[in-house]
């Protein structure tokens, strides 16, 4: 009798383990794919890049996170607007953000769009216009990763503080209000603080600021388990617009110190950069197809800067200047930043270009096989990572919304751009998004832009501008008209 209860027993365990396991993921792992949508643009702004089991968090703390925490906020708006980012009429969510369904917890996560954004006002009572795919404006990366790990660290960070604060606001069911006080708060509070420890390398260098990001240290640091070697990879968003040429294979590079030749590479790395794994990828392939595709054809809005607007609009070019500055670009610009140009997407020399070369010695030879050979026992297929020692050559389209300049933005303005780097402010306003119709870029000296941007100090490490000397010894005339051109593009 003994003998015949055992099987039945240890089948019963059996089958019981094996319902906990089912429920477990139906609860917990379970992808649910997002809604489909026809919009190449509304899914590169809120679409999955694979990363909400890694790095996303479950989507009533995410909503409510401002409100609890708005202390540890960057920025004078309220809520993620304090952050830079754009949140549009009628969307659940913040440009940048995605939201995707693990099991049965919808779960919120950033995307390539988070950083890859941008506004611009043209007169100063007007609203904000977003820029899809732009170049981060006043997008500030370091203050959301600061924001939750502080947040996370707070002892008022528990289920009970959590619930009072969702229920104020949504009838959450009692199994829901369960999973959140028991299990999904403990855990999101126990992987904030582990990101105090993954990101304790941040406090030994120069705050990123608005606009800008250091984003393959963390990379080196975590995913390619590199030691930290003390550099500062601190840069401007690149804007992602008219990308077509790059086609797979074409050999150009890409990212500032041209660290890639592969955009298809490059947006996967990204996305590994932000949470994504493996065992997440293939649910992620199409998304990333997509974004890539759209990318490619992706275009700014036109330039405001005419020839036919009305006498005295701040943003009238005289067509004799834009001519002849058309005439100095094909001399003085052409070789490097038209598709047609032979040093066009090639990496101009360090010793050539003179910038600030932080960036550069970031990325290091060692850097660029560890991501070739990236994670073995998986075939992600990277083989377009290099070392060089330089700066890209691009393209220049959209230039009048690509301010500041420079790969590190630290210079305000095309005016100053093309003046040596001993007449170029040392110190300046970041963040401000109204166009700067006399000098080309953004306003960035004042009061307003002061009081809602941060102040940018070419002395840190890192934020040089000194270098890209090219038309610094043109005649005041010619550099009006190249000006008056460089607007227009």
């Amino acid at each position: 009798m003994k003998t015949l209860l055992l099987p039945k027993l240890l089948a019963g365990a059996l089958a019981l383990l094996l319902t906990i396991t089912i429920a477990g993921y139906l609860i917990f792992l379970r992808p649910v794919a997002q809604p489909f949508t026809a919009d190449p643009a509304r899914l590169f702004n809120h679409g999955s890049i694979g990363n909400e089991s890694t790095r996303g968090l479950p989507y009533w703390i995410w909503r409510v996170l401002p409100q609890m925490f708005p202390q540890y906020l960057p920025g004078r708006q309220e809520g993620y607007g304090s952050l830079g980012l754009f949140w549009e009429a009628g969307e659940e969510l913040p440009v940048g953000f995605s939201k995707k369904t693990i099991g049965v917890i919808p779960f919120v996560a950033a995307n390539c769009a988070f950083c890859h954004q941008s506004t611009y006002r043209l007169r100063a009572d007007e609203p904000s216009t977003l820029v899809v795919g732009g170049t981060g404006g006043a997008v500030d990366p370091q203050g959301f990763l600061r924001f939750l790990m502080r947040a996370g660290a707070d002892p008022r960070f528990t289920g009970d503080n959590f619930i009072k604060e969702i229920t104020a606001i949504y009838d959450m069911p009692l199994w829901e209000q369960l999973l959140y006080r028991f299990v999904l708060v403990p855990f999101t509070k126990s992987a904030l603080i582990e990101q105090v420890r993954r990101n304790a390398w941040m406090d030994s260098r120069p705050d990123w600021g608005g606009g800008r990001i250091d984003p393959f240290n963390p990379v080196k640091f975590f995913n390619l388990k590199l030691a930290d070697d003390g550099t500062i990879g601190n840069s401007d968003m690149m804007p992602l617009w008219n990308l077509a040429a790059l086609k797979e294979g074409s050999g150009y590079a890409l990212h500032w110190d041209g660290l890639s030749t592969s955009l298809e590479e490059t947006a996967l790395a990204g996305a590994i950069g932000d949470g994504l794994v493996s065992n997440a990828y293939a649910d992620t392939k199409e998304n990333l197809a997509r974004i890539d595709d759209f990318i490619r054809l992706n275009q700014p809005p036109p330039s405001p800067f005419r020839t036919t607007l009305k006498a005295g609009d701040p943003f009238r070019v005289e067509t004799a200047q834009v001519e002849a500055g058309r005439v100095v670009y094909r001399n003085q610009c052409a070789e490097c930043h038209e598709p047609t140009g032979a040093r066009y997407r090639t990496v101009i020399p360090a010793g050539e270009i003179g910038t600030d070369r932080h960036r550069i010695d970031m990325w290091t030879q060692q850097s660029a096989d560890r991501y070739n050979h990236y994670e073995p026992g998986y075939d992600w297929k990277f083989k377009a990572f290099q070392k060089v020692n330089g700066y890209l050559a691009n393209e220049l389209t959209g230039l009048w919304l690509r301010g500041p300049y420079l790969h590190n933005g630290s210079v305000p303005n095309l005016r100053e751009l093309l003046a040596p780097p001993q007449r170029r402010s040392s110190a300046f306003y970041r963040g401000y998004d109204l166009v700067d119709a006399k000098n080309g870029g953004f306003v960035s000296q004042g009061a307003e832009p002061e009081r809602v941007g941060w102040r940018y100090e070419t002395s840190t490490p890192g934020n040089g501008n000194s270098g890209h000397v090219y038309g610094v010894d043109l005649s005041d005339d010619e550099k009006e008209n190249l000006l008056a051109y460089l607007k227009t593009l």
